[in-house]
């Protein structure tokens, strides 16, 4: 819950901002919303995409380790 709070606060700071640099002209709510979500998500899904990375990454040597060490066992 928390994350989805801290991700709808960042997408409204954007989302205002654009309105902003608009020179706070009404009428492109909708768009300045959308744009804002987007610009936001790309932003996490490039986290998304490290810590996936990351993990992958430790899963293997995590892995590898296990068959070295079932290895050593078997002889």
């Amino acid at each position: 819950m928390n994350k989805d709070k801290n991700m709808y606060d960042e997408i409204a700071r954007v989302a205002y901002g654009l309105y902003e640099k608009r020179g706070y002209s009404h009428g492109s709510d909708i768009d300045d919303w959308t744009q804002a979500e987007r610009i936001v998500m790309k932003k996490y899904s490039k986290e998304i995409e490290k810590d996936v990375k990351a993990l992958k990454s430790t899963h293997r040597m995590k892995t590898a380790a296990k068959e070295t060490t079932s290895g050593a066992r078997a002889r």
